[in-house]
């Protein structure tokens, strides 16, 4: 009887617990059910460089947004963070639970502006209440979806609407987070309202209701978690520079070939270095393939291309833009065809409304040419040339004064090109150059019994690859700066070294010359024939920089610029490298020392050239003088031989 009474206690005492603990159980269970209006909610979002992710290698497909903490999709999209995207949030409506004739659904409230952006009328909507119109969320996704598939447009009207109601949150960190919490409850519309420089594609806008259903149905969640993707993409920026074949100062036999822009030799195509002698005329391009651009918030604020010229170069203050299709088209372009080649645009700093405005400074400022992108050019930019290609063309000129480098050092034109979107704290730089090598002759001139006049000799010198002579001043005694170029040897200059023997001509371009002595000094021997000078020019692979994946952020508004172009607190992810191959000559095809020129390397072909003394020959007068002493020996002689016979016969 006491076990089965004790038994007895304790079952009724289980029974009694179970019932008091019943109530806690259910009312735990229905606070998770049921939304709690008196709590608040927050939207935590986290952007990542989808692009750079996918060349990695990443597969962003195995993510699935659930609206809480993804922690693998994290750790394996943390390299990829993009910092300083901004995002805006409003709070669009109410969120109610609709009971009509015992059909019951939730329904949201939605503003007349996003009704009309997304499209939908007043038959679409579930239910409306005095100034207020609700609509299902199958009714909203569907015609969001729909609109989105023109993207730019409702992208546009979507970011202007949020630029004039919503709030922004706070930029991306470095771990590409942001968050904003205390949020009341209801429905959230988010929009992507600021890029730094390298997004392309934004993310489309979308719909957040707080608090949340749990994906798989169970419960609600008030703190919500996005992962937006966004693409990235780069402008790109390529400087060449070429020799121009219809140079106003240059005439020459060769009309053919200058003509022929396709040459097998290359000297009429842009390319990264190039050899010129002084007076020439050179091309110049950069192209630059513009960035994607999908909506307002990935327009572009900045375009502008920084150049630095050597001091040795004279802009030529003549720069055009045009706009094309594709590389190719670009490519097959020149300064001297681009209003003939089909470009989608051309614009001129003088036109009425200018796309672009260019200035210019001295040959060696840091920058001396800017070519800014004016508020219409933006515009053009970024509503009518997404990812199309824009070419910068000028000329300039290379100086016939010690300016010029000679050597392997060359003439460098650097190029920049600094960019911005929406944030325009945010920038990035592309840097790129190209350059212009020249080279010089350092003749020696000496006579074999070394009393010779060696400012009697004369040289003429004849480009024998492009068929043309030198033209040249003479600074002083036995200097010269090349000046020109001539078709006709009576035009050409007649090169005459110093008193001391020296001649150096300054600024030729590495080509095969023939070098022919005209004159010499009385008594000593021309030379027989030309002497052939080869020189190859100084070669260099130039690889430009890579576009920095997170941007760079100014200390300031990144519209402040440095002296070299470069915005202040910028940090390049690393610089132009050149990699060059020495120049070489050869004289009558024997390798010939090259010396410098200051501290560019060979700069100077080193000849030596010596005339010989003639033959002596018996003079005139001479001759004659011993003709006749014979003549008068013999003679004498003759008349000897005839009194001594006569003198002879009178004896006997």
């Amino acid at each position: 009887m006491k076990i089965q009474n004790m038994i007895k206690k304790i079952t009724i005492a289980v029974l009694s617990a179970a019932m008091m603990l019943a109530p806690i159980v259910n009312i735990k269970a229905a606070s998770t059910d049921v939304v709690d209006t008196s709590k608040t909610g927050s939207i935590t979002i986290h952007k990542y460089d989808m692009t750079a992710a996918k060349q990695a290698g990443v597969n962003t497909s195995q993510f699935t947004p659930t609206g809480k903490q993804e922690a693998a999709a994290e750790a394996a999209l943390e390299k990829y963070a993009i910092k300083g995207v901004e995002f805006s949030y409003l709070r669009v409506g109410d969120v109610e639970q609709q009971s009509e004739n015992g059909k019951i659904q939730m329904i949201y409230e939605l503003p007349t502006t996003i009704q009309q952006i997304l499209d939908l009328t007043s038959s679409d909507a579930a239910k409306t209440e005095g100034s207020k119109t609700y609509f299902t969320s199958q009714q909203i996704n569907e015609k969001l979806a729909k609109a989105l598939e023109d993207n730019t447009v409702t992208k546009d009207k979507l970011e202007d609407y949020m630029g004039k109601n919503g709030t922004a949150m706070d930029e991306t960190n470095a771990n590409g987070v942001t968050s904003k919490d205390k949020l009341p409850l209801g429905l959230y519309l988010i929009v992507e309202t600021k890029a730094p420089e390298n997004v392309t594609y934004t993310t489309n806008p979308w719909f957040v209701q707080l608090p949340s259903t749990d994906s798989k149905g169970d419960d609600w969640f008030y703190d919500v978690i996005c992962y937006p993707k966004n693409e990235t993409g780069n402008p790109t920026l390529d400087k060449r520079v070429r020799n121009n074949p219809d140079q106003d100062n240059v005439t020459t036999a060769n009309t053919d070939r200058l003509a022929d822009f396709t040459s097998a030799r290359n000297e009429y195509k842009y390319q990264s270095t190039v050899t010129a002698s002084k007076a020439e005329r050179l091309d110049y391009q950069f192209i630059s393939k513009l960035p994607h651009i999908t909506s307002s918030t990935t327009y572009l604020s900045t375009y502008t291309f920084n150049d630095t010229m050597a001091k040795g170069m004279t802009y030529g203050k003549d720069a055009v833009i045009a706009i094309y299709e594709t590389k190719d088209a670009a490519d097959r372009t020149n300064v001297n065809n681009v209003e003939k080649s089909g470009a989608l645009a051309v614009w001129k700093s003088s036109d009425t409304d200018p796309k672009f405005a260019a200035t210019y400074g001295k040959s060696g400022d840091d920058p001396a040419m800017k070519i800014e992108m004016t508020k219409a050019g933006l515009n053009e930019l970024n509503k009518k040339y997404s990812d199309k290609y824009i070419v910068v063309y000028y000329t300039a000129k290379v100086n016939t004064d010690d300016s010029v480098i000679l050597g392997d050092k060359g003439n460098s034109n650097d190029v920049s090109l600094t960019w911005k979107r929406t944030n325009t704290n945010y920038y990035d730089i592309l840097k790129d150059k190209c350059i212009v090598y020249s080279y010089g002759y350092d003749l020696t001139k000496k006579f074999s019994d070394s009393k010779g006049d060696a400012t009697k000799v004369k040289f003429v010198v004849k480009n024998k690859t492009d068929n043309y002579y030198l033209v040249a001043r003479a600074d002083r005694a036995g200097v010269y700066q090349v000046t020109g170029k001539s078709a006709k040897e009576a035009d050409a200059t007649q090169f005459s070294p110093s008193s001391d023997g020296k001649l150096v001509i300054n600024g030729i371009e590495g080509d095969e010359y023939g070098f022919t002595e005209t004159h010499s000094d009385a008594g000593y021997s021309l030379l027989k024939k030309e002497v052939i000078v080869k020189v190859k020019e100084t070669k260099a692979d130039i690889t430009p920089t890579e576009a920095n994946i997170t941007g760079i952020q100014s200390k300031s508004d990144a519209d402040s610029t440095a002296n070299d172009g470069v915005p202040n607190g910028a940090v390049l992810k690393n610089d132009v490298t050149v990699q060059t191959t020495a120049a070489s000559a050869t004289v009558d095809e024997t390798k010939a020392t090259m010396t410098k020129h200051d501290d560019s390397g060979n700069a100077y072909i080193n000849m030596q050239i010596t005339n010989q003394k003639q033959f002596m020959l018996p003079m005139t007068g001479g001759a004659g003088n011993y003709l006749l002493i014979i003549a008068g020996v013999v003679v004498a002689g003759c008349g000897i031989l005839i009194l001594n016979k006569n003198r002879r016969r009178s004896q006997r």
